[in-house]
């Protein structure tokens, strides 16, 4: 598909546009529960100071997609908590009406960039077994598979979950 790139634009989320977070956040939680490692009924719980700490927090980034003017998706990225040398890349969603664009490339590089900011030595990403549209995209990037683990998703089941690393 040809598209305009000229018609997106990705942008760091400010805390003060927690609203336009929190409205695509739960939006994706609801319509994807099976792709996050959270759920619609955790956070829509939330506050306000919430989502503010949520985009104020110097360890991560969210990341927002506009065609045009409408808020299309979202994607993050955070410091490992326990090796500030390394990346997580988390919470990516585009809106069904938006996929197979090659838009996600737009979110890998602001988090990729990110992550060198922070002079991260490596970006780790995982998805969960059966999400091909995740593997193809990370595989783009050139992101190596690592390692599987079972892990239990918020939706209850147990799945594996596919891990991957870039090397800064």
């Amino acid at each position: 598909m040809n598209i305009n790139l000229s018609d997106y634009k990705l942008e760091r989320i400010a805390p003060s546009q927690w609203q336009d977070y929190k409205l695509i956040r739960l939006e994706a939680l609801k319509t994807n529960p099976e792709l996050f490692g959270s759920s619609y009924a955790k956070e829509v719980l939330y506050s306000q100071d919430d989502w503010i700490a949520l985009l104020e927090n110097d360890a991560r980034a969210i990341f927002a997609l506009y065609h045009l003017d409408l808020l299309i998706g979202l994607s993050g990225v955070v410091l490992n908590r326990d090796n500030q040398s390394e990346a997580i890349l988390i919470s990516s969603f585009i809106k069904e009406a938006y996929r197979g664009r090659g838009l996600s490339q737009l979110f890998f590089q602001a988090r990729i960039e990110w992550a060198r900011q922070k002079e991260c030595a490596q970006v780790i990403v995982s998805h969960r077994a059966g999400n091909e549209a995740s593997k193809a995209a990370n595989q783009r990037c050139g992101f190596v598979y690592t390692y599987s683990k079972e892990s239990r998703w918020p939706d209850g089941l147990l799945a594996e979950e596919l891990m991957y690393c870039l090397s800064l």
